[in-house]
């Protein structure tokens, strides 16, 4: 099999690989705790399989361009939350999805697509599903505490429900890549708000 070389891309990034075994960066092990020298562009390098062909299927499209919306809205909300709560919880797991955002815009970028359709809390957010989510989430963590703790959990099993769908729909090695590294980001970010809520 003939492979384009391979491109190296200097991103902050939740994952590195080495010797093919995927760590999750500290911004996702200790979500809680404040994170001194929180991993940067300049510390990490992320390389993905090159793929043979750039024509996605119809699905695959559609799940990148979801994905990145709905992490988008992960960061947002996160962000809001953390300028609310004293809490670094909000904080550092709004790093984390920052990273996530970045690393699918990575794959929509790779496959030139537009990333027109990428919204946020502040312009909305172009599907309506992760618009409506959006709107009912921040609603309730803007409650109090505990809600928007309770906001934050109900974030990652969507996230990780929406994750494990996408990546049955594809058998890109590039795409798996990446989905599987956020999903093991996202059940990190899953147990730091379940233990803040025990």
């Amino acid at each position: 099999m003939c492979y384009m070389p391979v491109k190296i891309l200097m991103l902050a990034f939740l994952i590195t690989v080495v010797g093919g075994v995927s760590l999750v960066s500290a911004a996702d092990a200790d979500a809680d705790e404040e994170i001194p020298g929180f991993i940067t562009s300049d510390s990490i390098n992320l390389s993905l399989p090159q793929p043979t062909d750039y024509s996605l299927s119809s699905s695959e499209i559609a799940d990148l361009l979801f994905m990145r919306e709905e992490e988008q809205m992960a960061h947002d909300l996160y962000m809001v939350w953390s300028g609310m709560y004293s809490r670094p919880i909000f904080g550092n797991i709004a790093q984390a999805e920052q990273t996530h955002v970045n690393s699918v815009q990575l794959l929509i970028d790779r496959y030139n697509l537009s990333s027109e359709m990428s919204g946020n809390l502040s312009s909305g957010y172009h599907n309506p599903d992760i618009q409506a989510l959006s709107e009912t989430l921040l609603a309730q963590g803007n409650v109090s505490l505990t809600d928007a703790l309770k906001a934050g959990v109900m974030i990652e099993e969507v996230d990780i429900s929406d994750l494990n769908k996408a990546i049955a729909n594809t058998t890109r090695a590039d795409i798996i890549f990446v989905y599987t590294n956020l999903r093991k980001g996202s059940e990190s970010h899953l147990k730091a708000f379940n233990s803040q809520l025990s």
